[in-house]
């Protein structure tokens, strides 16, 4: 039996000459909203740090300078990690004036799997708040107020 409207017939037809009916364009960091997952941007405020030795240049850069530094610091695929990334890159420009944003990949390398196990981080997101080149606390955990909450803890 089956549908036999025109609409149908007309599908059946693109289908079987191949003919693309839609293009998927995908959504850029501008656009993103609600627990959209978004990984990776070029362009954000937030500094990729691929090891020990880009952490302590970024902690020697603001030694004096009075900004929080929040190190984001988990694995690339943690569903957890990479949902509450569009919080990090919102804050990172909202909050420019006074925090430094870093996101670590921990399992990227040898130096930052190193960096884990130095600072003892075995959960993750783990969120670390340096602050004059001393880490004054750590936030464990993707919820977004509780973030919020702990970075305007070490801010102010």
């Amino acid at each position: 039996m089956g549908d036999k409207s025109e609409k149908t017939r007309e599908l059946c037809r693109r289908d079987m000459s191949m003919e693309k009916i839609h293009k998927e364009e995908g959504i850029g960091p501008d656009q993103l909203t609600g627990d959209v997952l978004y990984y990776g941007d070029n362009h954000s405020a937030v500094v990729q740090s691929h090891g020990r030795a880009d952490v302590e240049k970024l902690i020697d850069e603001n030694r004096s300078g009075g900004k929080l530094i929040v190190l984001d610091v988990g694995p690339k695929h943690c569903g957890p990690c990479v949902k509450v990334y569009p919080t990090v890159l919102k804050l990172s420009r909202s909050m420019s004036e006074t925090v430094v944003f870093a996101r670590m990949n921990g399992d990227e390398n040898d130096s930052c799997m190193e960096f884990l196990k130095d600072m003892n981080i075995i959960e993750v997101p783990t969120f670390l708040f340096i602050r004059n080149g001393d880490i004054c606390g750590r936030y464990v955990g993707s919820g977004k107020g509780e973030l919020i909450g702990e970075i305007l803890r070490y801010t102010y």
